[in-house]
């Protein structure tokens, strides 16, 4: 086996087929953080037949004594195979050093655990993974519950097997279904962002991003994307047009008069009938709800005007799986639901295209109820991955020790 750097063509032809390809390791992602100043090289293993074996997308980052070598995403490739997982570490490694390379990380699309929603185990692949990583010369280091700043700790997803688009509603829990109902009731439509619209999507996204206190991507990130990926990304929103809205509201409360007008009738000859009475008060508080919605909605009108965007997010589509990436709410329409309407239109956009999975990405990995994301997330039905985490090897040892001891003592990151 040989390693080697790859062109373009024969990079991208082995991460679309392989399972562990994503978004991470695409040519577009190359051209990202080629606008973004980060330098990407394609490398992999060919076998004796020529054939590619093994490829990453590998960048490197300028640090105080040399270079940071890293493959986010990957490599891709058998990690149960550890002569393979030596000749790509060897390669990379010997790679670096010609380019003033001071360390290799890898963080590798790899699950080591698999979770159902109350946080029990129900699967433990890819186990020879860190032994052989580690016999690589690589130092692990394991993820933790919470959110990371350096790699994927913890994903929900979605698998797709045997789920169709006359099915997918009813595999969803109570919760998603109820909401789904009323994003049809309220009349709430959905539609992608144009280029230019991508400032006011970044508005709102710095928004959620300052409420629930992550960080957020910058407005050029998301035009470099928009204009890498094509339609590879999807900036997804949610909108709601008020006049709409307000009548669909208005019509369901004359229905309802109409059922309360009946009873009234009945009640005339039976004053006394309990169940009667019941249903009417029943009837009469679902009016009062909809006679609220529609003062609330004259009142958004009055501020936002015809129209407002409720909810949305950005999507990247790959043969092997749909990723959920960044999204916000306004947080002032939250009881719109539209969230769950977005993530539907993409649940079905994977049916249509027949992809495999649908990852609603990161989670924290707590099960304690803590996690408001995982429970949205859960709402769709699906499993909590455990990734393999990351993977740190020297390229020069004595500098790179040299280089944590001064980070320590002076108190950098």
């Amino acid at each position: 086996m040989n390693f080697k750097e790859l062109d373009k063509d024969t990079y991208y032809a082995f991460e679309q087929q392989h399972p562990q390809g994503s978004y991470t390791q695409t040519p577009e992602q190359k051209e990202v953080l080629s606008r973004r100043n980060i330098d990407a090289t394609y490398v992999g293993v060919t076998n004796e037949h020529g054939q590619v074996v093994a490829a990453a997308l590998l960048t490197s980052e300028k640090l105080r004594m040399g270079y940071l070598f890293e493959v986010n995403g990957g490599p891709m490739m058998d990690y149960g195979n550890a002569e393979l997982v030596k000749v790509m570490t060897d390669g990379m490694v010997n790679y670096a050093k010609q380019h003033h390379g001071l360390v290799l990380r890898w963080l590798p699309n790899v699950i080591s655990r698999e979770f159902d929603d109350d946080g029990k185990v129900i699967a433990t692949p890819n186990q020879d993974a860190i032994a052989n990583l580690t016999a690589a010369g690589f130092s692990h280091t394991a993820v933790k519950p919470g959110y990371s700043t350096i790699e994927l700790g913890y994903q929900f997803v979605k698998k797709m097997t045997g789920i169709t688009a006359d099915n997918v509603v009813a595999s969803y829990q109570k919760d998603a279904q109820y909401a789904l109902k009323k994003t049809k009731q309220f009349g709430i439509k959905l539609r992608q962002l144009d280029y230019d619209e991508l400032p006011q999507f970044k508005q709102y996204t710095e928004a959620t991003a300052k409420r629930l206190n992550f960080n957020d991507k910058t407005l050029d990130y998301y035009q470099a994307t928009y204009k890498a990926y094509g339609d590879k990304v999807q900036f997804i929103v949610a909108e709601l047009n008020f006049d709409t809205y307000i009548a669909n509201q208005q019509k369901q409360a004359d229905k309802l008069q109409e059922r309360v007008d009946g009873l009234d009738a009945k009640l005339k000859d039976k004053p006394n009938n309990k169940h009667i009475k019941s249903q009417r008060r029943e009837l009469s508080d679902q009016i009062s709800q909809h006679e609220k919605r529609i003062k609330e909605a004259e009142g958004f009108k009055r501020e936002d005007g015809q129209s407002t965007i409720l909810s949305g997010g950005m999507f990247f589509i790959q043969p092997q799986e749909i990723a959920y990436m960044f999204s916000f709410t306004n947080e002032e329409f939250k009881n719109f639901y539209a969230p769950y309407m977005v993530q539907n239109h993409m649940i079905h956009v994977a049916i249509e295209n027949h992809v495999p999975l649908y990852n609603f990405y990161g989670v924290s990995g707590m099960f304690d109820g803590s996690d408001g994301v995982l429970g949205f997330k859960q709402s769709f039905t699906g499993v909590t991955q455990e990734m393999l985490g990351a993977f740190t090897k020297p390229v020069k040892p004595f500098q790179y020790r040299l280089y944590e001891w001064l980070k320590k003592v002076t108190g950098r990151k």
